[in-house]
């Protein structure tokens, strides 16, 4: 007749020691979490920017030619060249006339996250040429 020795688990011991190894390597692991919330918060900020620059600069190619009245400013807010209607950014635009007359016009578009998640605020400008 054979005799087995029953089962033996682990002891208490090795459990604390065990959950003391993954709190250590959790405790290591925390600031990559953080810093990745950071950078994805931050990347959000650039896509919504480049979004409301490109929205701008589409509605500015869509007026016509004549109706661009040159003027604005990209470093500050100019009634009738700005838009900080959405809290999460500001949009300006600056539109200039290349010749006497007028036969090609420069249109400049500055977007502006009004948050800052990680580093300087996100912005995004965008520039093209417009002629008649």
């Amino acid at each position: 007749m054979s005799m087995r020795r029953p089962a033996q688990g682990f002891t208490l011991i090795e459990i604390l020691v065990a959950m003391a190894l993954m709190f250590v390597v959790l405790l290591a692991a925390a600031p990559m979490f953080v810093f990745a919330m950071k950078e994805t918060a931050s990347a959000g900020d650039l896509g919504v920017v480049g979004a409301a620059a490109v929205d701008r600069m589409e509605a500015l190619r869509r007026v016509e030619f004549g109706l661009l009245a040159a003027g604005g400013n990209l470093t500050s807010n100019v009634t009738g060249y700005s838009d900080a209607s959405n809290p999460e950014f500001t949009v300006r635009w600056q539109i200039a006339d290349n010749a006497s007359p007028a036969t090609e016009k420069t249109l400049e578009v500055r977007a502006i996250a009004t948050r800052r998640a990680m580093g300087r605020a996100k912005e995004i400008t965008l520039v093209t040429l417009r002629a008649k």
